[in-house]
């Protein structure tokens, strides 16, 4: 191993995530969320007509998700 695959290689791998969008980071993980649904419904077989009341069901999720997150994300007020 060279020195500068070295230096690489001990650099702390959260420089990019503190400057994300939480945005773009809720995008990201919801993305993947319907990939492993797909997935999974093909995985297993599952029938078309219920494919499509499963992907009504994660879309009402994960616009609930998007809704409630922000506020589950912010620290309590102290009541002092």
């Amino acid at each position: 191993m060279t020195r500068q695959n070295k230096r690489e290689w001990g650099k702390p791998r959260t420089e990019g995530f503190s400057q994300r969008d939480p945005e773009e980071m809720m995008d990201t993980l919801l993305a993947l969320d319907r990939m492993l649904a797909e997935v999974s419904m093909r995985l297993y077989n599952v029938p078309r007509r219920d494919r499509f009341t499963m992907r009504k069901h994660n879309r009402r999720l994960h616009a609930a998700v998007r809704q409630q997150l922000p506020r589950l994300l912010t620290p309590p007020r102290s009541r002092a």
